[in-house]
């Protein structure tokens, strides 16, 4: 068994410093976890050294560097973190997993923080701890939620609030009845939603809970807006407004303002809607964030083009379409990012491995050898795996299957350049689904998600094997047609609009229903295939300008 020394007074201290400022001062962090492990490495504790010490420092470092926004050298020191960590330091070790599953949900990386979050749960299960376990069920819940099975995660949320009573945790109450809050919410229920985010007020009635109280107070008034609760809606938010300005929590008050846009706007308030939602684009400016400024951008597009001012409805919408693109792209690099991580983490376990393996002394050589050719099969499945899963994530979308933008860029610049190398037609088709925002706040965006899937199955289905369907964006799919022709494509498009607006949508929900708007260009006169997808976008905001589900292209 290993020995698991108490570690130096001054480095312990400097790790729970560290520690405490983690989400309020990540650099200050990073500088004390620094100091932590040069003050092990000159006492001669190093990462392989017996005891808990250097995983903590690491995980703590790691973690400190995702808050801070240096996500692949946050995800690489906590992969250090858990290679470091004794394996039956069961408590450290199900920390470790807790805080990789954390990283890899700020990194974007959604299946990897669930996956991480599971092998927190079994660290945790073995241990037995029951304050271990709480949390990390928190963090099994909100993976699940974060991948789209709210469902799932109300279970293992509503596990980790049964834990967190009986150990009369409070702020860990809160947190659990905020989430699953926020699942119901999502699922289309509520009232319970609203019954669970009030008692997590009522909790948090205590100094230095302002921060915490102003989220779940969001959280509410979101869902009291989906009731139709309109004024109740307006005075959460605007509560929760106030705090966060108080605190300069920038990109959360954004978030808010948006919401409370949408409230004023409910209300027939459209000059103080368009203040709220202009502010909050000015907010995320400051902090530099892509979160959010699609769907400010996209509700200021809505609310101009109904007071009729079609100029300025064009100006957000297309600022709406850039910063989605922008955001849906970020989310695939970094999820193919993370991925490069994980397999250089394989790359250098495999390394340690093989060095390890030649160096096995003569006389333990048949036990230890099985024992290393085990581990070293098992690092290599790992790496083979992990490499299989970059490959697919860098031309695949996650959520749908389809191409994603990579690999639309690819397959029609070599189109594109064909077609007139040899004198054919191309068509492109920008598709966009009418009202998606709608359907996600009022049915849930696990709703969402399964539309999204169940669109681009039709359209897949219904295209021929030689065109290419891609999802572009968050609701928007592109279409290429080659050797066609506008005409024939506006033709063919107008088909795969039938086929979304008639699928019998009420089998997903009842109060669902589901129309699609197409822009299609076939202009090779434009300089490069981004200028025709371009094209194709004009003619599609056209198409939802006209009353949205149908075709428009630059032959009508």
């Amino acid at each position: 068994m290993t020995l698991h020394t108490a570690p130096p007074p001054a480095i312990d201290t400097l790790i729970e410093q560290a520690q405490s400022l983690l989400e309020r001062e990540p650099a200050q962090a990073v500088a004390l976890a620094d100091q932590a492990l040069a003050a092990m490495a000159a006492s001669g504790t190093p990462d392989g050294a017996p005891g808990t010490l250097p995983a903590r420092a690491r995980r703590v470092r790691g973690l400190a560097l995702h808050y801070a926004g240096r996500h692949a050298d946050g995800l690489a020191e906590l992969n250090r973190a858990l290679v470091a960590c004794p394996p039956d330091a069961l408590a450290t070790r199900a920390d470790v997993l807790r805080s990789l599953s954390i990283g890899c949900e700020l990194f974007g990386a959604l299946d990897d923080s669930l996956r991480w979050a599971t092998q927190a749960l079994d660290a945790a299960r073995q241990l037995g701890d029951p304050a271990v376990t709480a949390k990390v069920r928190l963090a099994v819940g909100v993976a699940c939620s974060r991948c789209g099975d709210a469902a799932a995660g109300i279970v293992h949320l509503r596990e980790a609030l049964a834990g967190f009573e009986a150990l009369s945790n409070r702020f860990g109450c809160i947190s659990s009845l905020n989430s699953i809050g926020i699942n119901l919410m999502e699922l289309g229920q509520h009232d319970e939603s609203a019954a669970q985010l009030t008692h997590a007020l009522a909790l948090a009635d205590q100094p230095g809970d302002d921060i915490m109280t102003a989220s779940v107070r969001a959280n509410l008034g979101e869902t009291l807006w989906r009731m139709g609760r309109l004024s109740e809606a307006h005075d959460a938010l605007a509560g929760a407004i106030e705090v966060m300005q108080r605190h300069q929590q920038r990109e959360a008050e954004a978030e808010a303002r948006i919401k409370l846009g949408g409230v004023r706007l409910a209300l027939g308030q459209a000059d103080a809607a368009r203040e709220e939602l202009e502010v909050a684009l000015a907010l995320l400016a400051s902090v530099g964030t892509l979160n959010y400024t699609a769907g400010a951008h996209q509700a200021l597009a809505e609310l101009h083009e109904h007071a009729g001012r079609f100029d300025a409805a064009l100006r957000h919408h297309k600022a709406f379409r850039d910063a989605e693109r922008a955001q849906f792209n970020d989310a695939s690099d970094r999820r193919v990012s993370a991925l490069r991580v994980q397999l250089e983490v394989a790359d250098a376990r495999h390394e340690a491995e093989v060095h390890q393996l030649k160096h096995v002394q003569i006389a333990k050589a048949h036990v230890e050898l099985q024992e290393l050719h085990a581990a070293l099969t098992a690092a290599d499945a790992e790496k083979n795996l992990l490499l299989v899963r970059l490959a697919e994530q860098t031309r695949t979308d996650a959520l749908t299957g389809l191409a994603n933008r990579r690999r639309l860029d690819e397959w029609l610049a070599n189109e594109l350049a064909r077609a007139r190398r040899h004198g054919q037609p191309l068509a492109v088709a920008m598709c966009d689904l009418d009202f998606f925002k709608r359907i996600n706040d009022r049915l849930g965006h696990a709703t969402g998600d399964t539309v999204l899937r169940t669109v681009a199955r039709l359209l897949n289905e219904r295209c021929r094997t030689t065109d290419l369907v891609a999802r572009y964006g968050g609701e928007e799919f592109c279409i290429a047609f080659p050797q066609t022709g506008g005409a024939a494509a506006a033709q063919l498009c107008e088909a795969l609009r039938d086929a979304v607006a008639s699928f019998d949508w009420q089998a997903v929900h009842p109060e669902l229903s589901v129309t699609m708007s197409i822009g299609v260009s076939d202009d090779l006169t434009l300089i490069g295939h981004e200028r025709l997808l371009a094209d194709a976008d004009t003619h599609l905001y056209r198409a939802k300008r006209d009353g949205k589900n149908r075709v428009r292209w630059n032959g009508n």
